[in-house]
């Protein structure tokens, strides 16, 4: 089935997705006849449990075993899904969400499909979350959801939102909402799920999680090269060779850059602060952008030595960083156009706090 086919989001506006026309053009094994693909599933089912507050819809679209991966936590049964909804709506009842893309791929018929989500919400705080208590602010917020669908329900799940984007717009400060984010109990099984990530990227070993669908060669070569050459080679100067001169890139807290030279700004004020770093392409996902190009959805890993020079974070130094992330990118004439870079700074910098604390325990030392 031509991609073509297949629900594409841009152009259309949100009556026009929730009330689509026309046969299935996808086979859709197990899934409720109503969906006509995979896009058209992910979008009607997030607005039904987060636009129109259905939160009891995810028992119907979720698996009741359904591992849930954040660089914050980690759950896997679908009644801590419906709690953790609740406890987010219960922050921001007010939230929107946008469905910018979906990026998917048919894992085959034993698999089901892969679709990489990409959202902009806009929300206000009005009760207490996970970084204090509310501030009564409005802030927009990049998530993308990578979830693995299968016969209906999401049976496993990576979710990075930009969240420090977010409390810079309620009047957080980033590294206060981290200790905050901190002070939530431990789990256990996240905790040894990081640990093994840290050692699993830091040997540049691929995920466990291999699907045997191909994928276009074009768009696996642009992943790995963007990853191998800014990343691990840290040779910024293929930048001009992956990126087009006015290319536009979005990354976690807001900041934006249009043009090459800003581009490298970001990338390496980024990798300053864990200079040893290695990154891992876990899952590349593309689809067709209209006749003009493609969209590459990529979740990948990053870990190495933290080091910053900002006095408050100097302490940190020395510790093991993590990252869990998902990019999305429009390429335009075999180069990228537009990038949208997604991870949870402030669960990283609470992993970093957390760390510090369990390292220091038996001392007394404060991590602030």
């Amino acid at each position: 089935m031509s991609q073509q086919k297949v629900t594409q989001l841009y152009w259309k506006n949100l009556p026009e997705l929730l009330s689509p026309e026309g046969n299935k053009v996808q086979t859709l094994k197990g899934f409720d006849p109503e969906f006509i693909d995979i896009v058209d599933y992910i979008i009607r089912i997030t607005h039904r449990i987060w636009e129109q507050k259905n939160i009891g819809l995810c028992v119907d679209y979720y698996g009741e075993y359904c591992p849930v991966h954040t660089l914050g936590g980690y759950s896997d049964d679908v009644e801590t899904v419906v709690k953790n909804t609740l406890k987010t709506i219960g922050a921001f009842p007010d939230r929107s969400l946008i469905g910018e893309n979906v990026i998917w791929r048919d894992l085959g018929e034993e698999y089901g499909y892969y679709s990489s989500h990409r959202i902009t919400s806009i929300m206000t705080n009005k009760g207490p979350s996970e970084f204090g208590p509310a501030t009564g602010k409005t802030g927009r917020v990049t998530t993308i959801a990578d979830c693995i669908c299968y016969e209906n329900k999401i049976v496993y799940e990576w979710l990075m939102r930009d969240n420090s984007f977010l409390v810079k717009q309620l009047g957080l400060d980033v590294l206060e909402a981290a200790h905050h984010f901190a002070q939530l109990p431990d789990n256990a099984t996240f905790e040894q799920w990081r640990q093994n990530e840290i050692k699993r990227v830091k040997a540049g070993e691929p995920s466990e999680h291999q699907w045997p669908t191909k994928i276009a060669d074009n768009a696996l070569a642009i992943a790995n090269r963007w990853i191998d050459q800014l990343f691990n080679q840290k040779s910024f100067s293929h930048a001009a060779e992956l990126y087009h001169l006015n290319a536009k890139v979005q990354w976690p807290g807001g900041v934006e850059a249009v043009g090459i030279p800003g581009i490298k700004g970001v990338l390496i004020r980024f990798l300053s602060q864990v200079p040893d770093a290695r990154a891992t392409v876990d899952h590349v996902g593309v689809t067709d952008f209209e006749d003009k190009g493609e969209d590459i959805a990529i979740r990948w890993s990053i870990a190495g030595t933290f080091h910053s020079g900002d006095s408050k974070l100097s302490k940190f130094n020395g510790q093991d960083y993590f990252v869990l992330a998902s990019t999305h990118l429009r390429i335009i004439d075999n180069k990228i156009q537009q990038e949208w870079t997604v991870f949870d700074e402030v669960a990283a910098y609470a992993n970093l706090i957390k760390d510090y604390q369990r390292a220091n325990a038996d001392t007394g030392v404060a991590s602030c």
